[in-house]
């Protein structure tokens, strides 16, 4: 017995420790070979080479699972793959290589949070938020998680954890470049949250993030429910904004500063005793409109100068005054009604003219195809050849 434990110590102390042909360099972030000298080993970074030299990827890609496929456990095409893949934006493929990285890396010779920072981000792109989340928590590096606020916050946000996306989004600092999408997080999770205070807060950042933005107005306008006033100077500072780049935006803008206006001109309405149909936007406005442009000319501007008109009745007149200046500004609200739907016939008339222009051309080509192909046939027809002349 005594001689067996003797030779396993000798065979224990004597056997050669073959460490890996490779080691990770943190400065470069990339793993160097050592002279190698098992064969499998060798052919490892021959193949190495001929693929760092390939200028395409996917002959890269290539190489390195060839390698694999004799030695499936070698680190460096491991790793270089992950990130080939990402290239490629290949997120499934990414996931698998740095799950293999972070099995293989038992020295901890990559950064252990850099791996799971990749994982992180692939689960993210891959819509697994849960995981994703687990993943950036697990990271203890101060500057990648400084990096990873605001897409932690996010990821929390797409989970509907809106106390975790604020913890989160509120650390990114002002100089961040991730800055005005970490106040977007926060704007939308404390609206989420019902508290339109702090909303309102992040609203009135982005507005002087980016003043040039309507959105940010529209958002600011959400928050002020108990403050009409504020509200519609939110809601006309986006209208202007808009009216210069139009876009889908300027009817919800329209309905919205419709409502608040109306509610005006029914209060002032209610205390006349005189008799005048009740000027109301909503009775007026018709939609008929073939376009935004037309929209925008006809329809847009012309509900602001009706409550600009409305309004001013309001301050300058009560009575019978006020009954009176409301009549006018009904009268000439019908006209311009009438002048528009008059528009409106001669654009469809406009329209009816050139459809039936089109269908015109369209019959005469289909005619000319006939008349070309009839000819074709004519004179192409093997039956041709075998008529009696008198058939001609």
């Amino acid at each position: 017995m005594k001689k067996i434990l003797l030779l396993f110590a000798l065979l224990l102390f004597t056997t050669p420790v073959f460490s890996a042909p490779y080691k990770f360099d943190s400065q470069t972030m990339k793993f160097v070979l050592t002279p190698a000298t098992e064969k499998a080993d060798i052919k490892a970074e021959k193949l190495m080479k001929k693929a760092s030299s390939a200028k395409k990827e996917n002959k890269k890609i290539k190489y390195y699972e060839k390698i694999l496929k004799k030695s499936p456990d070698y680190m460096p095409a491991i790793y270089e793959l992950a990130f080939l893949y990402a290239n490629q934006d290949d997120a499934q493929q990414v996931l698998y290589y740095a799950n293999r990285l972070r099995e293989l890396n038992t020295d901890n010779a990559i950064p252990n949070d850099m791996i799971t920072d990749v994982i992180a981000r692939s689960n993210l792109k891959l819509h697994n938020y849960i995981n994703a989340a687990n993943e950036f928590e697990k990271i203890t590096d101060p500057v990648i998680k400084k990096r990873n606020y605001t897409i932690l916050a996010s990821t929390y946000f797409k989970l509907h954890e809106y106390d975790k996306t604020i913890n989160y989004a509120l650390k990114v600092p002002s100089t961040d470049h991730n800055y005005y999408e970490a106040n977007e997080l926060l704007y939308s999770s404390y609206y989420k949250k019902d508290d339109t205070t702090n909303a309102l807060k992040h609203a009135k950042n982005l507005i002087n993030l980016n003043p040039s933005e309507p959105q940010n107005f529209i958002r600011a306008a959400y928050c002020c429910d108990n403050n009409k006033t504020q509200k519609l100077d939110f809601l006309y500072r986006a209208k202007r904004l808009l009216l210069s780049n139009p876009n889908e935006q300027i009817y919800l803008i329209d309905k919205m500063i419709a409502e608040l206006e109306q509610i005006k001109i029914d209060k002032a309405y209610n205390k006349l005793t005189d008799f005048v149909v009740k000027p109301d936007w909503n009775v007026i406005f018709i939609d008929n409109s073939p376009n935004i442009n037309f929209y925008i000319n006809n329809w847009s501007k012309r509900q602001d100068e009706f409550y600009k008109t409305a309004n001013n009745c309001i301050a300058k007149y009560n009575g019978t005054n006020l009954t009176k200046c409301f009549e006018a500004l009904n009268i000439s609200e019908e006209k311009k009604t009438a002048d528009i739907k008059e528009q409106i016939k001669e654009l469809k008339e406009l329209q009816k003219q050139k459809e039936q222009e089109l269908m015109m051309r369209r019959m005469m080509q289909m005619q000319q195809q006939m008349l070309y192909y009839n000819r074709y046939n004519y004179y192409y027809s093997p039956y041709r050849l075998y008529r009696p002349y008198y058939y001609w």
